[in-house]
Parts: C-alpha cells; sequence; structure tokens
C-alpha cells in the first residue's frame, strides 16, 4: 500500500511563497474556548479548528472521502502486512522560526502524541517511531496496525507536527508555551477568555494541487484572522448580522427560517458532523452499575433531549456509534436497543434491583443549549422513576469536573466525526466515563490489529453489539455542522469543521 502526494501548483525550497491580500482582518466568533492550545493533548475541537491546519499540519490528513492522504509527507506506504508504516518527509518545510523540518521534529512530535493518546497507545503496544533519516521515519509493530494513518489524520488530539524547540519550553502541567508549526498562520496573541489572533505567515510554501477535503494548496489571502470566545448563542448571532463578526459557528437551528432571508448572510448546514453523546460514569456512583445504565437507557426519549439542544432540525438519528456517510461502519441491527422510550419498562428494572432513590448527577455546560439538554435529560428519568441532580458549570469547569468520578453519573457532550471507531473517546478506559470493562478493552485492542477493513467491520458491528448491553455511553443522536456568515466571506473550507485557508474577505 503506497500513498503520493502530487505537486502540482509549485515547489519551493527555502522561499518566500506571496499571493494576493484578501482584505485585512476575518473576525470568527467561536462558542468555547479551548483550556489549551496543545492539541496532543486536548481533544477540544475549538482548539482544534484554530490551531490544526492554519499553525500546526499532520504528516497526513483527511481527504474529502475520509481517507488519509499526505501533508506534510509527501508519501508514505504500509510494508510487513500493515505492521510497518514508513512516511517520507516534503524537504524545504519551514517552521515559524525559519528552520527546516526533519524526522527528528516528526518523530519527537509523534510519539508524544502516543503517549497522550491511549487508544493509540493501546493499539502500538510499546511501538514509536524513529528517524531513519533526516527526511524518512518509521513504525514497527508486532501486529497490524492497518489504521494507523487514519488515527493520525482524523484524531480528536490532533497528531500534528510541533518544532523541536517547543518540547524543551513544556510549562508545569507539561503543556506547550510556545507555538511553532509551519503551517500558514503563527500565533499572535492569546487573549485569555477574549480571543486569539492569528496572522499570516509570509514564508509558508504551499503543496499540491486543488484542495480536497483538508488536504492540498493553501494560502493564507486574510493577513490576520481573530477568533472570539463568545458562549451566549444570541450575541454570536445577533454580532453576525450586524457585522461585528464575519463567521461563527453552533448555529441554532431555530434562527435559520429567519435567518434565511437575509441576503446579507450565508447559512450553512451541512451533514452529519459528529455525536452528542450522553458520558456514563463506570468507576463511581449510581452509573457504575449495570441495572442503572440499562434503566437509563430505556427510559429516554432521544428525540426530546436532542430537541432540547438543536431545536426542529440541524440533527439525524440513528443507532451507530459512527455517522451515517461512513458506510463501512453503519448498520441497522441495533434500531430495536436504540431510542426505546419505555418508561414504565425502566421503572421496573430500577423497583427489580431495589433502587433506593439515589439521585442521577448531570453535569452538563451552559454551551449551546447543552443546558436545555440536561434539564430536558433530567425531566425524561423522573418521569421513569429516577432522582435527579442537575449541575451546569461553563465549558471549561465542565472539563475540570468530568476528570472527577465523585461528581457526576452522566456528562452531556458532543463530539467530532473521527475516521476509525477506535478513536471514539467513551470507548477508552482512560476518558471521561471509563470504559474498562475487561471485555471491551479485549475486542477494541483485537479491532486495532485487523489486517483488512473487512475484517474490522465485521468486528466492529460485534463491538458496537456488545456496547448496547454494556452501555459505555449513550449516543442521543448526530449533530449537523450550522455556520453563518457574512457574504463577503468567500472560499470557507467546511470539511471536517471551518477553516480559512483560501478564504478570502471581498469588498
Amino acid at each position: 500500500m503506497r500513498f503520493l502526494l502530487s505537486l502540482v501548483l509549485l515547489t519551493c525550497l527555502f522561499t518566500s511563497c506571496s499571493g494576493e491580500d484578501s482584505g485585512s482582518t476575518l473576525r470568527v466568533a467561536l462558542s468555547q474556548e479551548p483550556p489549551t492550545m496543545d492539541v496532543h493533548v486536548n481533544s477540544s475541537q475549538t482548539a482544534r479548528y484554530i490551531m490544526a491546519g492554519n499553525v500546526f499540519e499532520r504528516l497526513v490528513t483527511l481527504d474529502s472521502g475520509g481517507r488519509a492522504v499526505p501533508e506534510l509527507c509527501q508519501s508514505f506506504e504500509s510494508v510487513n502486512d500493515s505492521r510497518s508504516w514508513i512516511f517520507h518527509l516534503r524537504k524545504g518545510v519551514l517552521f515559524h522560526n525559519g528552520r527546516e523540518m526533519t524526522s527528528e521534529d516528526a518523530v519527537l512530535s509523534l510519539n508524544r502524541w502516543i503517549e497522550y493518546n491511549s487508544s493509540v497507545s493501546t493499539m502500538l503496544k510499546g511501538a514509536r517511531f524513529y528517524a531513519v533519516d533526516d527526511y524518512t521515519l518509521r513504525i514497527d509493530a508486532e501486529t497490524s496496525i492497518l489504521f494507523l494513518p487514519d488515527m493520525m489524520a482524523g484524531s480528536p488530539q490532533s497528531a500534528v507536527i510541533y518544532a523541536r524547540e517547543m518540547l524543551s519550553t513544556l510549562d508545569q502541567d507539561g503543556l506547550i508555551t510556545q507555538y511553532i508549526g509551519t503551517g500558514p498562520y503563527t500565533v499572535s496573541k492569546w487573549d485569555r477568555g477574549v480571543s486569539v489572533t492569528l496572522e499570516r505567515f509570509d514564508s509558508y510554501c504551499p503543496y499540491g494541487g486543488q484542495m480536497d477535503g483538508l488536504a492540498g494548496y493553501k494560502h493564507a489571502y486574510i493577513p490576520e484572522i481573530i477568533y472570539y470566545f463568545v458562549p451566549d448563542s444570541f450575541a454570536r448571532t445577533a454580532g453576525c448580522e450586524s457585522g461585528q463578526y464575519h463567521f461563527i459557528n453552533d448555529m441554532m437551528n431555530d434562527d435559520v427560517p429567519r435567518l434565511l432571508k437575509n441576503d446579507e448572510l450565508v447559512v450553512s448546514r451541512g451533514p452529519e458532523a459528529g455525536s452528542f453523546v450522553l458520558l456514563l460514569n463506570k468507576r463511581e456512583g449510581l452509573m457504575s452499575r449495570q441495572y442503572a445504565r440499562t434503566a437509563l437507557n430505556t427510559a429516554l426519549d432521544l428525540d426530546v433531549v436532542m430537541a432540547a439542544c438543536y431545536g426542529s432540525g440541524g440533527y439525524t438519528m440513528h443507532p451507530n456509534y459512527m455517522e451515517s456517510e461512513q458506510k463501512l461502519w453503519v448498520s441497522s441491527a441495533q434500531e430495536p436497543r436504540y431510542d426505546v422510550n419505555d418508561k414504565e419498562a425502566a421503572r421496573k428494572i430500577l423497583e427489580d434491583n431495589g433502587y433506593s432513590g439515589q439521585p442521577v448527577r448531570i453535569l452538563s455546560s451552559n454551551l449551546s443549549n447543552m443546558d436545555k439538554s440536561a434539564l430536558a435529560l433530567a425531566d425524561e428519568l423522573e418521569k421513569a422513576g429516577f432522582e435527579t441532580e442537575v449541575t451546569i458549570v461553563d465549558w471549561a469547569a465542565m472539563m475540570a469536573w468530568r476528570s472527577d468520578p465523585s461528581r457526576w453519573d452522566v456528562c452531556i457532550t458532543a463530539m467530532t466525526q473521527v475516521p476509525a471507531p477506535s478513536l471514539k473517546l467513551f470507548l477508552s478506559p482512560d476518558y471521561a466515563g471509563w470504559s474498562d470493562d475487561e471485555n471491551l478493552q479485549q475486542m477494541m485492542a483485537s479491532f486495532s490489529s485487523c489486517a483488512s477493513a473487512d475484517e474490522a467491520r465485521a468486528l466492529w458491528l460485534e463491538i458496537q453489539d456488545y456496547c448496547y448491553d454494556y452501555l459505555p455511553a449513550i449516543v442521543c443522536g448526530h449533530y449537523q455542522s450550522g455556520y453563518l456568515y457574512r457574504k463577503e466571506l468567500t472560499g470557507v473550507n467546511e470539511n471536517y469543521g471551518f477553516y480559512f485557508f483560501n478564504s478570502m474577505l471581498n469588498s
């Protein structure tokens, strides 16, 4: 198996690339601020949309079909029945400090990424990247690691390449303090609680031909991008309508009919972009008991929970953990056990198991109507005989609280689309919810070493069937991307998020 990068538009080696400017400053309003911009560590989609692709780049990224294709490498190939992968780097790639990227940077970055990514670390069983020469790196495992490039291209914890200088200046928590990447933008300023400002990197050298997904020719036509943190959905929408912001994310679906009447705006509603998930705490408390998780799954009208967050539309419902366009991984087998909505059956499960009124502690943030879903969830559970207790905090606090199993039983979150099921964080023994069931982890380990896609699909369907018994989490439904922007902003890349390389601001 071999993947090649075609250099079509231009090749550069230690040269400055130029292009036509467009506008001066793009103003973007985001619904949340990430706790860190260290995307090896943090799975926050906001950090990823700001940093990955703009400031930092990966060896491989995703094309429009969800396949791993070259970005910082010019080609990659598997050998030894996919037990080994070899990556050949592009030459002349410059970091923001002017130094050329070599395999030393890639090896240090990817091995650090592995240590923070439990799904990848489990799959590799101690295997790590090493440099063959200045422009070649390799990894050798004991079993097939067929899906490693997909995981490198699409993991929520991004496998970006940091300049090695960054890894010698980590803070006391082991997080990065510098932002030296290879992307078309550099970090100019992070004003905590307010905004992040990116500026064009004038020495960025594009690669490839026409953009396909996240791969291909990139140019920073807009010299400056400011990402403002605006958690209130009304403020974001009003700001875009008035021209204060050019682009906002997490557009509320109930606003769409009104917004469509405004000729100055573009309303973008895309396909399924990710999952709306109830994490279940299996380490402590009520949801650590199988009967309680089964009763919860039996009780819920999931459409009520989804509608509370997304309004009358903006989401789809089906029993698959993966999104419906990912045909390899989807099946209708779990329809009878999805969205059961049988309150009396749930009540009987509680009574048969001696439930004594211990409250279900529901944790949610106030981000983009998730608090409304928390209240809807509590109402659903109370109708089935559960007692409930709801805690609403801001997004940063919720991220901190959910790492403490003593604080919650059910945590509401949203997770972006991933290219392989093994990247579903709620299946990890280390992620919030702590899915450390021995049988599940054995099955996931077997999945990670599958030698073919057909073998992996068959095993994944078995895993999902087992999960509907074990219930590591409940995937309520799948949200569609919802963006609003001014018509003068063109060329927004809406593949796997929103990116502004190649975008223009027209007068």
